[in-house]
């Protein structure tokens, strides 16, 4: 088999040209392209870490036991109900494993989250792309791309990279239509930031939909990227085939010692939220200052029409020590996507955005 149309289906998020120790050495150099929790994560998980470094030496939970009966209970589930995984990658990876063979049909908004992509590549499935109607998922146009073939949808909610969101009735309604032999993979990695009414959950409907896969992480809101956790909620005959392809064990006890600790930390979550949802107000301010086109975001990151080469916009923003992402790769030539960071991140964001207008006018 050969493997380069797969290589060129997904561009890794921290290419290594670009990665961290590439930025300027100014001192203050700050990353804004990966979507990460900007104020690190709760002092419970530091308290927690510190404390379970002295088991490092037994191997941790098959099956995160301890996480498994806390989200139970915050979600009124049954231990049937949840796979966990190290972060979303490796659930995506089982998911495909399970579902894809070769020339399955798989559809997927395009753009989406470039894994979808490469996962399914990897697994000999056919890509089926719906273009977005504009920024958001057009639930219609997915049903309408459904064949005798299709074995799995994939949905992100809030949408990466445009950020935008479904509403409940929208995916209730969806879902009730897809057929019940096609897997639907509702991504929510983002939900925790998804401020407003009506917006979609998934987890909610995983009762009614058996085919419904729905994603969770600790990597973002909870701050814990670095620790590579993430779960599944999904119905119990799923989540035995998933069992049965993930590796055991296949989540450390450090991230499981750490999730358990930011469960417990609300006003962390509620802190970090808040931030974000801030923040977002006052790009959107700069940016109508500006006169710059962007996508109202229900998530930690904001794209923004730069009226420039995204690319070469990105560059500016390096040379400032500010890491973030063309929205080039996803077919938005004069965008940028950028994470909300704290208020003086932001800030110096916002003077290089000054930057680029003044330029575009003179």
């Amino acid at each position: 088999m050969h493997y380069r149309h797969i290589l060129d289906s997904f561009k890794p998020l921290d290419p290594p040209a670009e990665t961290r120790e590439h930025l300027p050495e100014n001192g203050n150099a700050i990353n804004l392209a990966l979507n990460e929790n900007s104020l690190g994560c709760s002092p419970l998980v530091t308290q927690a870490l510190m404390k379970a470094l002295i088991s490092t030496s037994r191997y941790p939970s098959m099956f995160c036991d301890e996480l498994r009966v806390k989200l139970i209970n915050q979600y009124d589930l049954k231990s049937q109900n949840i796979v966990f995984g190290s972060g979303i990658f490796e659930i995506l990876s089982l998911i495909s494993a399970v579902f894809i063979g070769e020339e399955d049909e798989v559809i997927i908004p395009a753009p989406s989250f470039g894994w979808y992509n490469l996962v399914t590549r990897l697994n000999g499935g056919r890509i089926i792309p719906v273009p977005l109607k504009p920024y958001t998922i057009d639930l219609d146009a997915v049903l309408d791309a459904i064949t005798p073939a299709t074995r799995l949808i994939w949905l992100c909610n809030p949408h990466n990279p445009m950020g935008t969101i479904l509403s409940s009735g929208a995916l209730q309604s969806f879902l009730a239509k897809v057929p019940a032999n096609i897997a639907v993979v509702f991504d929510e990695a983002y939900r925790e930031y998804a401020v407003a009414p009506d917006v979609a959950d998934g987890i909610e409907l995983v009762r009614e939909f058996e085919n419904l896969i729905v994603l969770r992480t600790f990597s973002k809101a909870y701050g814990l990227a670095g620790l590579r956790i993430g779960f599944a909620v999904t119905g119990a005959e799923i989540a035995s085939l998933l069992h049965k392809v993930k590796i055991p064990p296949n989540v450390n006890q450090l991230a499981q010692v750490a999730a358990l600790a930011a469960l417990d930390d609300t006003a962390f979550l509620t802190q970090s939220v808040s931030l974000v949802r801030q923040g977002l107000q006052d790009y959107y301010a700069v940016c109508d200052e500006l006169g710059l086109g962007y996508i109202p975001s229900f998530a930690n990151f904001l794209m923004i029409d730069v009226e420039r080469d995204g690319d070469e916009a990105a560059s500016v923003f390096l040379d400032a020590g500010i890491k973030l992402r063309s929205g080039r790769e996803v077919g938005l030539a004069s965008w940028i996507r950028v994470t909300i960071g704290t208020a003086q991140e932001n800030q110096r964001v916002f003077a290089v955005l000054r930057q680029l207008a003044a330029e575009r006018t003179a």
